[in-house]
């Protein structure tokens, strides 16, 4: 007979299934920066393949766009909106006795120092989530032309830039948050915490010096 699983294995495994698409998301928007920004001195060097570079950047555009989405929308079966809904059922599993007892820290230990994880902590998060500028456009993007096209923006797609502005700025911040709510939520439950960024970014930089080398050669 296969046993139920128990709360700590299905908080973990979500926690990773979350850490994963996260990362994900964080690597599709990092490549694509780094390939936008390095236009201003690698643009000839991109043009010698212009197909590739054109059709990757859009695709991790989309990818943008869908994958934002998907983690931070409050309707989602699961993402960063539900598993707040997780977290906030079973606070009593995020405060410091359950940590304590869970990694048997002893009287004194610096983990338990911290504040329980309160209701406000995870209704803060929400409205953070709520408030972002990024979102709002990231959806209508989304619902108009990525996953469904809609009549007026297919024939006018420029009129996006108006519509729905997405920033550098804003979308960082989403992103920021997103680490913190899963890592204050992870901390909270094991003290484990995680990195999100790409493990080389600078691949980009390499293989654009190797163009620039071709492209002076010829």
């Amino acid at each position: 007979m296969i046993s139920e699983p128990t709360f700590d294995s299905q908080f973990e495994e979500y926690r990773e299934q979350l850490h994963a698409e996260l990362r994900r998301l964080v690597s599709y928007y990092r490549v694509y920066r780094r390939l936008h920004d390095r236009k201003a001195d690698r643009l000839r060097e991109m043009n010698i393949a212009p197909a590739f570079f054109g059709i990757t950047m859009d695709a991790l555009y989309s990818g943008i766009i869908i994958w934002t989405h998907k983690l931070f929308d409050p309707r989602g079966e699961r993402g960063l909106w539900n598993f707040l809904s997780l977290v906030e059922n079973n606070r009593d599993q995020f405060a410091v006795d359950a940590l304590k007892a869970r990694r048997g820290y002893d009287e004194g230990h610096w983990m338990l120092t911290r504040q329980d994880l309160a209701y406000n902590d995870i209704e803060e998060f929400r409205e953070k989530i709520r408030s972002n500028e990024a979102l709002k456009s990231v959806k209508l993007r989304r619902d108009k032309y990525y996953a469904h096209f809609d009549k007026a923006y297919f024939l006018s797609k420029t009129q996006f830039s108006e519509d729905a502005p997405l920033e550098w700025v804003a979308l960082d911040g989403l992103l920021v948050l997103g680490r913190r709510i899963i890592n204050e939520c992870s901390v909270a439950f094991d003290g484990k915490s995680y990195a999100v960024d790409p493990l080389n970014i600078h691949d980009i930089d390499w293989l654009l010096q190797k163009l620039h080398g071709t492209y002076k050669e010829s």
